[in-house]
């Protein structure tokens, strides 16, 4: 099993703890940053094996956000994170290029099967 560097764009500080303590506990590198302009900072100075972000933040558009991702580095695998039902946002992330979408609260096994079916490796 390979050591994948993880991006975690979300506003609530216990998500970014949650794949700390699950993926960094594997060996895995964290990166968590809670809004925009580090996301985009970071995609730009960064390579990521894949990179998961909430769909809804204060003040941004998940959506928004993976656009410009995907113009920074269409290769890399987004899994976009919800606490709530906007399947239209869903269905918008799809077309966008997001690889899947999590529904909060999620688990790890929720966390290694998205991996799997983005990157076809087990973590």
């Amino acid at each position: 099993m390979r050591h994948l560097n993880i991006l975690v764009v979300d506003d609530k500080k216990v998500i970014g703890d949650f794949f700390n303590l699950t993926m960094g506990y594997y060996g895995h590198h964290i990166t968590v940053v809670h809004d925009k302009d580090h996301t985009l900072e970071a995609v730009k100075l960064n390579e990521y094996d894949i990179a998961f972000m909430d769909m809804v933040m204060p003040d941004q558009d998940g959506v928004e956000v993976l656009k410009e991702v995907k113009a920074i580095n269409p290769q890399l695998p987004v899994v976009m994170m919800t606490g709530y039902s906007i399947e239209e946002k869903r269905k918008q992330a799809k077309q966008l290029g997001a690889v899947n979408c999590l529904k909060k609260p999620f688990e790890m096994e929720d966390i290694r099967r998205v991996v799997k079916e983005a990157l076809g490796e087990e973590i």
